[in-house]
């Protein structure tokens, strides 16, 4: 059915509400949509995402320009199928973004694969718009984008309401929307009216060769230690990735969510030190949010990981301004800082998530070559050599009774030595004083490697009166032929045998064992097929390996 508006656009009619400042940016996936948002319910097949039918929804609705710039407004004096629309003036070629997959729009849940997107358009006279194109962003960087039909328009496109749509039914993880389009006379101004953008909700095809056969690494292996992978904010939007996590893992970790980098908030701090209180720290806790909520109503474990550490910590956290090139502050100033900076954290996740953190990586990664990691490291050459007694220090005063405090490190996977060194050196304070609860040893190993080294670790954590946790289990190969996926079964059906034989005869004390992940594509490693399925979310013969573990094993 055709629909004429009863106006046409001008840019100088809009609405005078630009929802951004200046040339306008797109939404991208991530970014908060502005407004406050409104509670929303599941979607049905058929249902309207989003429609602008009041002046309220100038603060909700998701739209801005990039590339070619211009300018968005709410567009009071027809729309699609009520008065209200958004009108947009663009100079130049390039698109119109969306973030969709925040509320007040639809949940994570609502995006499932075979569902079409589409919104209505429509040209004024002379609009100057020569093409457009609806194109389904993925949430995951490396995933293709999914494109709609390009549609050709003329002058006779003008002067009516028209449908661009998009289904989506090779994209598993929907970030955003865009419309892209291209000008007629690249010179001169384009202008468009969009309006209900709408989700028809269509059975899932998302392609999966994942099949639940009722067997469950946790449940497995639920009397012997917890079995965790780590999640990051795009995999948790994932359905598979949820179901996979669901169906084999007890706990979780962040993987990259919860680092220093992600949450300490630059502004909050540096208006902290302003105001002469330079020693007090700020954080956010967006960054894992929906991770720790996900968990929380799932009932899963998480570790936090991590607070601190050499890498992935600002430069500008240790300014005396929070600045990244203001003065370099102090020992005092950044005991103080760090102290701040566990305290704040702990007692926030504590009171919004309580009793779901049950382990904490205080401190991670201060080894290298068998000594103090000296280099790039702001916190040895701020501090000195007993930084990391100071992390598990503060830490002991602000953890819940429910949570154990783990120094976690890779520098032991291969060098028991090291291990037994850091136990015996920067880590015996925080030992004798009770101070710390145990150590991870991440094992990132190659299907050749000597699992004994990991045992021996254990072995002499357990000796030093510690717990001990396989914290980012990942074993490498380097194909997928049947030769290399068989090293690899072998070798994770070793390495949880010797752990669950050395924890019988109690050498060791090994109470949860994390996988890095759990499809090779999406692994840091990914090149070596380091996990347990495919990028398809196929098991591969790796997890029957680490499934049959505990059968195979002289536990008796």
């Amino acid at each position: 059915m055709k629909r004429k508006t009863p106006f046409l656009m001008a840019s100088s009619s809009c609405l005078a509400l630009s929802l951004l400042t200046g040339c306008l940016y797109g939404i991208e996936p991530g970014d908060p949509i502005p407004g406050e948002p409104k509670v929303s319910k599941p979607l049905e097949v058929g249902d309207t995402l989003k429609k602008w039918t009041s002046p309220d929804d100038s603060y909700n609705a998701p739209l801005g320009i990039k590339d070619g710039g211009g300018s968005v407004n709410v567009y009071s004096s027809g729309g699609y199928d009520d008065n209200y629309a958004i009108s947009c003036d663009l100079n130049g070629d390039g698109y119109i973004a969306s973030n969709l997959i925040e509320e007040p729009y639809f949940k994570d849940e609502d995006a499932k694969n075979g569902d079409i997107l589409s919104l209505f358009y429509y040209l004024p006279a002379s609009s100057n718009i020569k093409s457009i194109q609806l194109e389904a962003i993925p949430w995951n960087s490396r995933a293709s984008s999914v494109l709609g039909e390009k549609v050709d328009l003329s002058s006779e496109d003008e002067g009516e309401w028209k449908k661009a749509s998009v289904t989506y039914d090779s994209l598993d993880m929907l970030g955003s929307l865009r419309l892209n389009y291209t000008l007629t006379d690249p010179s001169s101004v384009g202008s468009v009216l969009l309006d209900d953008i709408e989700i028809v909700l269509g059975e899932e095809t998302v392609k999966t060769d994942y099949e639940f056969k009722g067997e469950s690494l946790c449940e497995t292996y639920k009397d012997h230690f917890k079995v965790g992978t780590c999640l990051s904010d795009t995999m948790v939007r994932n359905t598979e990735m949820r179901k996979i996590t669901l169906d084999n893992f007890n706990s979780i970790t962040a993987e990259n969510e919860a680092k220093p980098e992600r949450i300490l908030d630059q502004s909050a701090c540096q208006a902290l030190a302003s105001n002469g209180q330079a020693g007090e720290v700020a954080i956010t806790t967006a960054p894992f949010e929906r991770i720790y909520d996900w968990a929380e109503e799932n009932h899963i474990g998480v570790r936090h990981h991590t607070f601190v550490w050499y890498s992935q910590t600002p430069s500008w956290f240790f300014t005396t301004d929070y600045t990244q090139n203001g003065p370099r502050a102090g020992s005092a100033l950044m005991l103080e800082r760090m102290e701040n900076f566990i305290k704040v954290t702990l007692e926030t996740i504590n009171k919004r998530w309580p009793e779901l953190v049950y382990a904490v990586d205080v401190a991670n990664e201060a080894v290298e070559n068998g000594g103090y990691r000296t280099q790039n490291n702001n916190w040895y050459s701020i501090i000195g050599d007993d930084y990391v007694y100071y992390a598990f220090k503060y830490a002991s005063r602000y953890k819940a009774d429910w949570q154990d405090l783990y120094y976690n490190d890779y520098a032991f996977d291969y060098q028991p030595g090291w291990c037994e060194w850091a136990l015996n050196g920067f880590l015996k304070d925080a030992i004798d004083e009770k101070l710390i609860d145990g150590v991870g040893l991440q094992s990132h190993l190659d299907s050749n490697a000597n699992m004994d080294n990991i045992i021996n670790d254990a072995k002499l954590i357990k000796q030093k009166g510690l717990k001990c946790q396989l914290t980012e289990i990942d074993i490498t190969i380097n194909s997928t032929s049947q030769n290399d996926y068989d090293n690899q079964s072998r070798a994770y059906k070793s390495l949880i045998k010797k752990v669950l034989e050395n924890n019988a005869k109690g050498d060791t004390e090994i109470n949860s064992v994390v996988l890095w992940g759990i499809t090779d594509d999406l692994s840091w490693k990914r090149s070596q097929y380091p996990l347990l399925f495919t990028e398809n979310y196929a098991k591969k013969p790796c997890y029957n390996g680490f499934l049959s573990a505990l059968s195979e094993a002289d536990i008796q």
